[in-house]
């Protein structure tokens, strides 16, 4: 079983999800800042991939991602910060970023290099659902790693079984605009 799936297993309620944008505040610190976060009892970790133009992003992330840009903050860069993370760490990981991104890294090198790291699952904002199934899916579980579909409170509950029978680990709801 995975990580994410056995973490919601064993304590279904009351688990704490911590975000943060990778190479902020200083460019190396990533793999500190997770270490940190589960010593003190984060149950799962988000790690936002930094991207000059976060659309669906509030000011606060924003700003943290244009700060780790400006530090030099890259995806290749996150990957090298990562590698040898699972000696020590034990809970999910999971990134989160937008596809532009991911596209220009090249989508089964990404999910190839998650799986190298120990990524459990992703997060990408962008990516529609239809396009997910159609042409992402089956790249992302030849890799072992989950996608994490979003949703909102508007979301049609037909849709939301749709997703929820389609992808494994969790549902991100979004709770409202940024």
């Amino acid at each position: 079983m995975n990580r994410i799936n056995q973490t919601f297993k064993e304590n279904p309620k009351n688990l704490l999800s911590i975000y943060f944008c990778a190479g902020c505040p200083t460019l190396d610190g990533t793999a500190d800042v997770i270490r940190t976060l589960e010593k003190n009892g984060v149950d799962m970790i988000e790690i936002g991939i930094p991207f000059s133009d976060p659309m669906a992003d509030g000011i606060v992330i924003q700003d943290a991602a244009a700060r780790a840009l400006r530090n030099g903050m890259s995806l290749r860069l996150l990957f090298e910060q990562l590698q040898g993370i699972r000696r020590d760490v034990r809970i999910p990981l999971i990134l989160m970023g937008y596809l532009n991104p991911i596209m220009q890294f090249g989508f089964e090198a990404f999910c190839r290099k998650c799986a190298e790291c120990g990524i459990d699952g992703v997060i990408i904002p962008d990516l529609p659902f239809r396009d997910y199934e159609k042409d992402y899916k089956a790249i992302a579980l030849k890799h072992g790693i989950r996608i994490i579909m979003l949703i909102t409170p508007e979301t049609d509950e037909n849709r939301i079984r749709e997703i929820d029978n389609h992808t494994d680990g969790f549902i991100y709801m979004v709770s409202g605009a940024s």
